[in-house]
């Protein structure tokens, strides 16, 4: 029997990767969009001032209020010109917090820096943690790149304006295959950090 992790995340995009991420493995993944009429109110104040700081807020509430093991992931994108900027901001970067608005307004800042300043990197912490035990771990993963000039291909965040370091800059994360982007990306090696965490844990 597949040992149930709970996701602690809304997000559709983000639990599709993560999804891929778990899909050869023993555990059997729950989503926090699974729970709507059982969560009530989830006061989740998101406030510290680093990623490994809100995913641990995030996985303590939540494996507190459902009693399930918690995995919780914080994750934004940091620009070397902006002293790091939107980093712990980035889902709410702008006024209207859509991805759309949110990476218009990091191309508008960026519009007088030539491409080969444009340096980032996305950054994701993993938090995890087990309420029966209150065993407590975090992991993190970082991918590489520049900021595009303008949008290109289909996906969510700011993948449309992250060019990888992976493919020389030449492509978006969002015009790269799922399984490729997840074999390189912030996420994808965070959470196989967890993965390894969690294998030792239950062996």
């Amino acid at each position: 029997m597949k040992k149930e992790i709970l996701i602690a995340t809304e997000n559709l995009g983000k639990a599709k990767e993560i999804e891929e991420i778990f899909k050869d493995t023993d555990y059997k993944l729950r989503f926090l969009y699974e729970f709507q009429d059982q969560k009530g109110e989830l006061d989740i104040q998101e406030n510290a001032k680093s990623f490994e700081g809100n995913a641990l807020i995030k996985a303590i509430i939540v494996g507190e209020k459902f009693k399930m093991f918690t995995l919780a992931d914080d994750s934004g994108i940091c620009v070397d010109v902006l002293g790091g900027m939107p980093g712990v901001y980035s889902a709410r970067y702008s006024e209207e917090k859509t991805a759309e608005s949110n990476n218009a307004k990091l191309l508008a800042e960026l519009k007088d820096v030539p491409i080969e300043r444009r340096y980032s990197h996305f950054h994701c912490a993993v938090a995890i943690y087990d309420p029966k035990t209150n065993f407590i771990e975090t992991v993190e993963g970082k991918f590489e790149g520049r900021i595009a000039i303008s949008p290109k291909g289909n996906g969510f965040g700011y993948n449309p304006i992250f060019l990888s370091k992976d493919f020389d800059y030449q492509k978006t994360s969002a015009e790269l295959e799922k399984e490729k982007l997840i074999s390189i990306n912030h996420r994808g090696k965070a959470f196989r950090k967890a993965i390894e965490v969690l294998n030792k844990y239950f062996s």
